[in-house]
């Protein structure tokens, strides 16, 4: 019998080990994953391009879209340039940013029930890791802007401070000229704060109507100064290229399977949810409606974006993750092992991004990026098909607004970039960058190819990509200068290579 006793109680230290090890693992995991996103000037390019329109507005003075164009609304572009410019850190600013962002985030979710603000902060950056929520795209600046506006109308609603409907207003024309989708996540619980019995104050709604109106005209100040049809520019670039950026039915298909995917395995949150708080309209258990319904009003948001990006999901993945934790501060028990196929996604989530940042660390030290800044200084540069991170990492000014490598073909069609790419070809840009070999490679039109080759002079090339160099890598490019008149008989091929 004291054999057999001895002989249980050791079966269950060695089975005790097993959650201690898995949690140390996946805590090391954390620690690489982290440190990988601090070793890069950022690790998204989308990123990269917001800064690079918001150095047009702050450095040159520039509106959108004079500089360079996208298709999201001006404040995203003031909140990185700026963050970009107060912030000097060479490597990790913006991983810095979406650490801040959730803090904020966490900070003033708190409204909403009591919870754990560092196990909320690290189910959002680790258990994230899903949907990148590192890279701090724009997702994680509007999710931080979205509980602020909730948190602003509910003190409206239960302290009675009037202002805090004219600040909601406020918010909410700066958030939603960062991604126009945020009116869709915020329209159940916005409704419900604005209209639910008790609640429901007209003069509630003019001052956040004020705030909104306030917030617009400040933001759209500098349009109505210039005049000249500026604004009206502003608003039908953005539309002609919308108009051709939809997504298609295989795409979208693609992001309700994910969107259902991911909804899948927050699932037990949500059970939870329904099971612990009522669905009621009674004193303090109303605020609890506003995350539930927070996160059933992103699911559209997610799903109207037609294209099957992780991270858009961080929309509705952030007010989950403030449930979760408002879960485990009630000491609610989950079904056993109901977080296992999540824990599979985000654990697999930070070794795929702690890989993915290392490689693209030693492809980005192969570039030589002070050479390109004191040979180009601050000449325009035309990008045909190039990455556009080497504008932001070298500082060099866009010769043409359609900078993005895809916009170009998005907006005048494949058969026809080609003309718009001649049209700036003939107005002899110093400089132009292309994929490298991108001739060789048929990335670059025959016609474009011959004109480069009868004008220019390749004096910069560089593939980043030692292993497998067929397969393009984006830090990967050819730098061409125009060749002067006199320059052009006895002009010789050699290339600046690192």
């Amino acid at each position: 019998m004291k054999q057999r006793m001895l002989e249980s109680l050791a079966q269950g230290a060695e089975i005790t080990k097993i959650p201690v090890l898995l949690l140390c693992s996946i805590l090391l995991l954390a620690l690489c994953y982290f440190a990988s996103y601090s070793v890069l000037p950022f690790s998204n390019g989308d990123i990269a391009y917001y800064v690079i329109i918001g150095r047009g507005i702050l450095r040159d003075h520039l509106l959108p879209y004079s500089y360079a164009f996208d298709h999201k609304p001006l404040a995203v572009y003031l909140v990185y340039a700026v963050w970009d410019q107060i912030i000097p850190l060479p490597y990790g600013k913006f991983e810095l940013l979406a650490c801040l962002l959730m803090g904020a985030f966490v900070w003033f979710c708190r409204a909403f029930g009591p919870f754990n603000k560092v196990l909320a902060w690290l189910i959002l950056t680790v258990g994230g890791s899903v949907f990148g929520i590192l890279d701090a795209n724009t997702e994680t600046v509007l999710v931080a802007g979205e509980a602020l506006f909730l948190r602003l109308l509910y003190q409206g609603n239960t302290q009675g401070k009037l202002l805090q409907f004219f600040g909601a207003g406020l918010v909410f024309a700066g958030i939603v000229n960062v991604n126009y989708l945020s009116a869709v996540c915020l329209f159940l619980p916005s409704l419900f704060l604005f209209l639910a019995p008790g609640w429901f104050r007209i003069r509630h709604i003019l001052l956040a109507g004020l705030g909104l109106v306030t917030g617009l005209a400040l933001l759209f100040a500098p349009y109505f100064v210039v005049g000249h049809g500026a604004l009206q520019a502003y608003f039908s670039m953005q539309s002609a290229f919308l108009h051709h950026y939809g997504a298609s039915l295989k795409a979208r298909m693609r992001s309700v399977l994910r969107c259902a995917i991911y909804t899948v395995l927050l699932f037990p949150v949500l059970q939870g949810w329904i099971r612990v708080f009522p669905l009621t309209l009674k004193g303090e258990d109303r605020k609890t409606l506003v995350l539930l319904l927070w996160f059933l009003s992103s699911l559209p948001a997610v799903i109207l974006s037609g294209h099957p990006f992780e991270h858009y999901f961080i929309l509705c993945f952030a007010p989950a993750a403030i449930m979760a934790a408002i879960l485990f501060e009630k000491k609610y028990v989950f079904p056993t092992y109901c977080f296992v196929p999540f824990t599979f996604f985000f654990v697999g989530g930070m070794i795929q991004d702690t890989r993915k940042n290392m490689d693209e660390r030693l492809y980005y030290n192969r570039v030589d990026y002070a050479f390109l800044s004191k040979e180009i200084g601050t000449q325009k540069v035309l990008n045909i098909r190039g990455s556009h991170e080497t504008f932001y990492l070298a500082d060099l000014r866009p010769f043409d607004v359609y900078l993005f490598p895809t916009h170009i073909d998005i907006l005048f069609g494949k058969e026809n970039a080609w003309k718009r790419y001649m049209q700036d070809l003939l107005r002899r840009p110093a400089y132009v960058i292309t994929p490298y070999a991108g001739c060789a490679r048929n990335l670059v039109e025959p016609v474009l190819c011959q004109w480069l080759a009868t004008h220019y002079t390749r004096i910069y090339s560089l593939n980043t990509r030692h292993a497998r160099p067929q397969k393009d890598q984006r830090f990967s490019f050819d730098l061409y200068k125009l060749t002067l008149p006199e320059q052009r008989d006895d002009r010789t091929n050699q290339t600046h290579s690192p």
